[in-house]
């Protein structure tokens, strides 16, 4: 199974791009870890202050791709790139600058039918050359000095020439000119043992809450054995304080796992 997610690109105001209000409401809090594979898609220092991270919404959590840029490049004044990768098979990217640039681009870019359904609809085709120098464009207000070479063979490129989709976009991020960077790594780890089977718990929190979400936003009644429990909501309250502290900014493990051996000892008998 291929990635769905987000590969933002961004200078943020606060120590980290995972950290930064507003990132989360938009995009998610599941921020791309380490794991024995490497950890590609994770926070990334690109210098000069510039950031990327990948990051996917939980079920209670919606992304909101194009508004999301467009308030991150007004909050951190400075230009803002996100990509939403669906299975590794295509993109929609959403560019803003504080100078007003705007642009959408769909990877691969084609009149051909992806197959998926954007959750803010997919762009249309662009012509090659327009992309290009709105890409292009966008790094220079970046500060940055983009390989137009690089950057066509991206927007270019066709099933079969280019790596699955967030590899192709890493590439493009390249071809804009963030040629160097290193890893940050997390101050908390998500999956800890001293979490517990707090994984397990949220996991169906998460798919009730959800569904109690979309009930009332189509104005549907909804039996209370349907609702969301109060060991449902402690839950996601903990899982919310969690991964605002995977990459800094929120709890000390320690607080956390204080925190959930409150929840341990509150829930032990249900």
């Amino acid at each position: 199974m291929g990635w769905f997610g987000t590969l933002l690109l961004a200078r943020p105001t606060t120590a980290t791009l995972a950290s930064q209000p507003g990132v989360r409401e938009a995009f998610g809090s599941c921020f791309a870890t380490p794991t024995p594979w490497g950890n590609k898609l994770g926070l990334y220092d690109l210098g000069q202050g510039w950031q990327r991270v990948g990051v996917t919404p939980f079920r209670t959590e919606r992304l909101r791709l194009s508004a999301g840029v467009e308030g991150l490049a007004a909050v951190t004044a400075a230009p803002a790139l996100a990509a939403y990768v669906s299975n590794s098979a295509c993109a929609h990217l959403e560019c803003r600058t504080p100078a007003g640039r705007s642009f959408s681009l769909h990877l691969p870019d084609t009149d051909e039918p992806c197959g998926y359904r954007h959750p803010e609809g997919r762009p249309g085709r662009v012509d090659p050359d327009v992309a290009v120098e709105a890409l292009r464009g966008w790094a220079v207000e970046a500060g940055r000095t983009p390989s137009t070479d690089a950057v066509a063979a991206v927007v270019t490129g066709r099933e079969g020439d280019l790596p699955v989709m967030q590899d192709a976009v890493l590439m493009l991020f390249a071809g804009l000119g963030f040629t160097s960077e290193a890893e940050i790594p997390p101050v908390v780890n998500p999956d800890d043992p001293a979490f517990g089977n707090y994984e397990l718990v949220v996991r169906m929190a998460d798919v009730r809450a959800a569904g109690e979400q979309y009930m009332a936003s189509r104005g549907w009644p909804l039996d209370d054995d349907q609702k969301a429990t109060p060991q449902d909501l402690d839950y996601l309250r903990f899982r919310d304080l969690l991964w605002s502290s995977v990459y800094g900014g929120g709890a000390t493990r320690d607080e956390l796992v204080a925190q959930y051996r409150q929840l341990a000892v509150r829930w032990k008998k249900h």
